[in-house]
């Protein structure tokens, strides 16, 4: 099996940027590697990504909105996630933690019902490696509201939502899989900090390159 990373953080944090680039780095040495994202994925994840993501009125209880994560990942896992890991590298914008922090710390949805969802539709898939971004919260969702002028479901959540959200991320440290990088500094350094994270845990056999916007 090839390895799997995750990046995480909350809304405006930079996640996307930063896999971004290092896909770039590992186009440099020819690496095998697909890009996906949760929730979505797949056809049928990106329908449920909707209903979930959209401000589309709908006021989901959060078991229900955990249900439909889970929904989501099944069909992700089994058809995207695990067969490519049979010949690739997967990089994934966004996985199990982000659920744990929106939908069980932020939204108070049941960490058993969490754990007995992942156990039994994620075949308790978990990456080698989840990246989470610390940001301000205030100025990420600021930073993600300049980017996309759009407003989602949980962008319009309350400062103490998102307070509570990225504090979650913060305790993540205590995992040995998780590593917590500083996200407030400049898109390069950030960058930089991420490729020497992976080179020096060895996490894929070749070095990897940095990868710049001039690159």
């Amino acid at each position: 099996m090839k390895k799997f990373i995750a990046f995480e953080g909350i809304d405006g944090s930079g996640k996307s940027t930063q896999l971004r680039l290092l896909s770039g780095s590992l186009k440099k040495i020819k690496e095998n590697f697909i890009i996906t994202r949760e929730p979505g994925g797949t056809e049928t994840s990106e329908e449920i990504r909707k209903i979930l993501i959209n401000d589309n009125g709908l006021k989901l209880l959060p078991n229900t909105e955990l249900l439909l994560f889970y929904a989501s990942r099944h069909e992700h896992v089994a058809k995207v996630i695990i067969p490519n890991l049979k010949k690739r590298l997967v990089l994934c914008d966004r996985f199990f933690f982000s659920t744990f922090c929106y939908q069980i710390i932020g939204a108070g949805g049941s960490r058993n019902l969490l754990n007995y969802l992942h156990k039994n539709f994620a075949f308790n898939l978990m990456p080698d490696i989840t990246i989470v971004l610390d940001v301000d919260p205030n100025k990420a969702i600021q930073r993600s509201l300049n980017d996309k002028k759009i407003e989602t479901k949980f962008e319009l959540k309350t400062k103490r939502f998102h307070k509570k959200v990225s504090a979650g991320f913060r305790k993540l440290s205590s995992h040995k899989k998780v590593k917590i990088i500083n996200g407030d500094r400049e898109i390069d350094i950030v960058h930089k900090n991420i490729i020497d994270l992976l080179n020096k845990n060895k996490f894929i056999k070749k070095k990897i390159p940095y990868y710049f916007k001039n690159d």
